[in-house]
């Protein structure tokens, strides 16, 4: 129960999305790893807020209601993948000339609308990339912000046990979860990601090009 308590916060929720992205960063599967501790306590969040919905109470508004879910990770911090990197493809198509990054983000679009994103974590890569440190850590940090933000005032409500597959495009994933305001979290989300990956994408692809044009001489 301590630990579930801890888990229902907003520093809680940070710790588990940041080492989520840090540990993937330092080539460790991120989420494997913490979720292996923290999953348990996010599925009992999740049933404790359908014992709500059970007795009738709404969700919304609700200080009983519990806001780290497993739900909350999957699809609204982890939206086309960890590190919510859809946001990283989107800005690449953005602003790459480079031929590598330009060929790769071509490659890991279809993967990334499915939240897989290993082409890009291992292509790119983003693994001990230190173009990428910050943003990797950063941007799923501001997404559970927001999301949390939402939940407080009431425009989003914590979720009970539905749960929609991992796999599930986003936005979709969104609209099916809490209606038009959790595809509207999940666009928010994802243009905040596409901004703060675009300087650091803009850089790389100039490390790419230099790269590329000293090759041809």
């Amino acid at each position: 129960t301590p630990l579930q308590s801890l888990t229902d916060t907003l520093f809680g929720g940070t710790v588990i999305v940041g080492l989520q992205s840090l540990l993937f960063w330092a080539g460790i599967h991120g989420p494997n790893v913490v979720n292996g501790v923290a999953t348990p306590m996010m599925m009992a969040n999740t049933l404790d807020n359908q014992a709500l919905l059970d007795a009738g109470q709404t969700l919304l508004n609700n200080p009983a209601a519990k806001f780290m879910t497993m739900q909350v990770n999957d699809v609204f911090v982890k939206s086309g993948g960890c590190g919510l990197t859809m946001g990283l493809i989107i800005a690449s198509y953005m602003v790459s000339k480079s031929e590598q990054l330009t060929s790769l983000t071509r490659m890991s679009t279809v993967p990334g609308i499915f939240n897989i994103n290993e082409p890009i974590i291992f292509g790119l890569p983003i693994v001990f990339n230190p173009f990428m440190l910050v943003p990797f850590i950063l941007v799923p940090v501001v997404a559970l912000f927001v999301t949390y933000t939402a939940m407080m005032i009431g425009f989003l409500a914590p979720m009970g046990a539905v749960q929609v597959p991992w796999t599930t495009p986003p936005i979709i994933a969104g609209l099916l979860l809490d209606g038009w305001q959790g595809a509207v979290i999940q666009i928010i989300n994802l243009v905040l990601a596409v901004l703060i990956y675009l300087p650091f994408v803009k850089k790389l692809d100039m490390s790419f090009i230099a790269e590329e044009q000293a090759g041809n001489n």
